[in-house]
């Protein structure tokens, strides 16, 4: 039984339904070797709907591996978005996705 509860679980994730015109904020973490004293790990880029942030991160950042694999969105509604396989899988299913 606790298998089939946590199989559930693991799906409803898997299909949870993002709002692509929630508001988050896109931050990029600092390469090592930008650090000094004073700065923070990671910075604010923008504050843009999540289907343009994750579209910034894939199309225009595409040339920048390291800026993609660091790049983390912040949503109020839920947990933030770290894993660049999370914003890749999420572009793909907003290109089918209606923009409102």
């Amino acid at each position: 039984m606790a298998e089939v509860v946590r199989a559930f679980a693991v799906e409803s994730i898997v299909t949870a339904a993002h709002d692509f015109d929630e508001m988050v904020d896109l931050l990029a973490l600092s390469r090592p070797f930008e650090r000094s004293a004073g700065m923070t790990m990671a910075c604010k880029i923008a504050a843009l709907p999540l289907r343009d942030a994750i579209t910034l991160v894939v199309e225009d950042w595409a040339d920048d591996k390291f800026r993609q694999l660091s790049a983390v969105i912040v949503r109020r509604s839920a947990p933030a978005i770290r894993s660049f396989e999370e914003i890749r899988h999420l572009y793909e299913t907003a290109e089918i996705a209606p923009a409102t």
